[in-house]
């Protein structure tokens, strides 16, 4: 018999637990190749699926994450904006009192606890509407006007 035919294999024996034999019927090596192929074809097929699905899923995740910084990234813009509005009133109302110096708006102070934006935006307005009132009730701030 020429070694480099591969026509004819002698069949493998079935593998065993112990020293008896187990009575399964004994499969040439193509076929149990052809199985064991078979098996990591199914194997990887439903591997593929699966990653289908989390693919699917992480895209979705992704869209609704990218959605979502948009949305933060507008509401910082309009946060940024009205903060300047705010600058710029106050401002102008105490733009007749010289001995009160008007420096550019400070830096935001990082070491406040983080909470939600709109009780900010509150402390925001509060604080602009202290202000004006107080510029309203002639104050200190406000000089008095000659007649």
């Amino acid at each position: 018999m020429n070694p480099m035919m591969t026509t004819m294999f002698e069949s493998v024996p079935s593998q065993r637990q112990s020293g008896e034999v187990i009575g399964a019927p004994a499969i040439s090596a193509v076929e149990r190749y052809k199985e064991i192929i078979a098996i990591a074809t199914e194997a990887a097929a439903r591997q593929h699926k699966l990653d289908e699905v989390r693919c699917a899923e992480l895209a979705e995740r992704l869209a609704a994450t990218q959605h979502e910084i948009a949305e933060v990234r507008d509401r910082e813009r309009v946060v940024r904006m009205g903060a300047a509005l705010h600058w710029e009133a106050a401002v102008e109302q105490l733009w007749n009192e010289r001995w009160l110096q008007m420096v550019t708006p400070p830096q935001p102070d990082e070491s406040v606890p983080p909470r939600p934006q709109g009780e900010y935006n509150r402390a925001m307005d509060l604080a602009y509407q202290a202000l004006e009132d107080s510029l309203t009730k002639r104050t200190l701030l406000r000089r008095k006007q000659k007649d």
